[in-house]
């Protein structure tokens, strides 16, 4: 189920395994690099909203940046709109370096059951978002996908979408198909007529199959690190799309105490999480699917009404862990029941910002996390960035 493909993606890009290419053939992936480059100057994309509409009118002496509380000369602007550098400024004197032409795009797909809009939101992504020269990484609830640059330069994007919903149906099949025939086995049980003396006994059962639902989902901080770590061996910007959809156990009503037990929560540290992603050139965008699955849903009868029974979500706490990616690394977070409206607004989000570079006026190589604070002169604007770096 969903973060369980973060395992394929790791093994996809840093465990140098022959994966299945898009393409065509197979791809070989070089093991996992170790970040371990001097840093000389400092990347920083921002992204400047006012009344949400990109703000780009703006110069060098619009933007202050500090590093652990000290003001850094900024030694150069872009302005990238539609992905291209549309205005670049830089300080006298100064040589940044020019801004990344390589993309490296992650769509995550954690899907329990196909929807259209999930359809026309590939559409518009293979047509508006992904540009020749790009990769792509598409992972399923099944498996981990590569879509090499030379095969979309050679194919036409419509047939890689329709191609690509296709691969996605099955793979929502395959890689749901436990969770889905779990919860179908509990409301069998849940129906079945038991004695009233075994009443107790029907009780147990049911709670063991809720607790198996419940452990089908792992997110642990190991996994979580690793996809980071992958993510930082690539070459180029990297703009991650989590698209996961809600994920509940059975609608059924527990004594208080095992329903608490049920709850599992996330128990690695979000604050190193969060340090870790934004020490890259790393984007998140976290997209969460508000639609229930429709096989794990069950009306419920009382008297003449036909009621929707209450789920208990085990995503929340996943979504929370996601979210705090996205504000590390300065991206997007949408809770939303259409996943095309929400990837429109992420891929704008990623296509347009400013990109600042600047020298820290006191660096060391200490190991030690440097927090970045973006100020930008004008009322009433919303500015986000990556959080800081590790000094290495």
């Amino acid at each position: 189920m969903a973060v369980r493909s973060l395992a394929p993606l790791v093994e996809c890009l840093g465990l140098a395994l022959l994966v299945p290419s898009a393409g065509g053939g197979q791809d070989v992936v070089p093991p996992r690099q170790q970040h371990t480059s001097i840093v000389i100057n400092i990347e920083v994309p921002v992204r400047v909203l006012r009344k949400d509409a990109f703000v780009d009118g703006l110069t060098l002496a619009d933007f202050e940046v500090f590093e652990n509380g000290v003001r850094q000369p900024v030694e150069a602007v872009y302005l990238i709109r539609d992905r291209e550098v549309q205005r670049e400024e830089t300080a006298p004197g100064s040589s940044p370096p020019r801004p990344h032409k390589v993309r490296n795009y992650v769509l995550y797909l954690d899907l329990k059951e196909y929807m259209p809009k999930v359809g026309e939101a590939l559409d518009f992504f293979f047509s508006d978002v992904l540009g020749a020269e790009d990769s792509l990484f598409v992972v399923t609830p099944a498996k981990t996908y590569k879509f090499r640059s030379e095969y979309l330069a050679r194919v036409s994007r419509r047939d890689v979408a329709e191609k690509l919903k296709g691969i996605l149906r099955t793979d929502i099949q395959i890689g749901n198909s436990r969770y889905r025939n779990m919860m179908v086995d509990f409301y069998k049980l849940e129906d079945e007529e038991f004695p009233p003396e075994m009443a107790d006994v029907k009780e147990n059962l049911l709670f063991e199959q809720a607790k198996d639902i419940r452990d089908l989902t792992e997110l642990t901080e190991e996994r979580v690190l690793g996809f980071a770590d992958v993510l930082k061996s690539l070459e180029g910007e990297k703009h991650v799309f989590l698209i996961f959809q809600k994920e509940v156990l059975p609608a059924h009503s527990f004594a208080d105490d095992r329903q608490a037990e049920l709850v599992k929560p996330v128990v690695f540290d979000i604050e190193k999480i969060k340090r870790y992603f934004s020490d890259a050139a790393i984007t998140v965008h976290c997209l969460y699917i508000t639609k229930k699955p429709a096989f794990a849903t069950r009306d419920l009868v009382q008297g003449r009404q036909t009621l929707t029974s209450q789920l208990l979500e085990l995503s929340s706490d996943i979504f929370a862990s996601f979210r705090e990616m996205a504000v590390a690394t300065g991206g997007l977070t949408e809770t939303t029941a259409n996943p095309n409206a929400a990837l429109r607004q992420a891929a704008e989000a990623s296509s347009n910002y400013y990109l600042l570079y600047y020298r820290p006026l006191d660096y060391r190589a200490d190991g030690r996390f440097q927090e970045i604070v973006v100020r930008v002169k004008g009322e009433g604007l919303k500015v986000t960035h990556r959080l800081g770096y590790v000094a290495d």
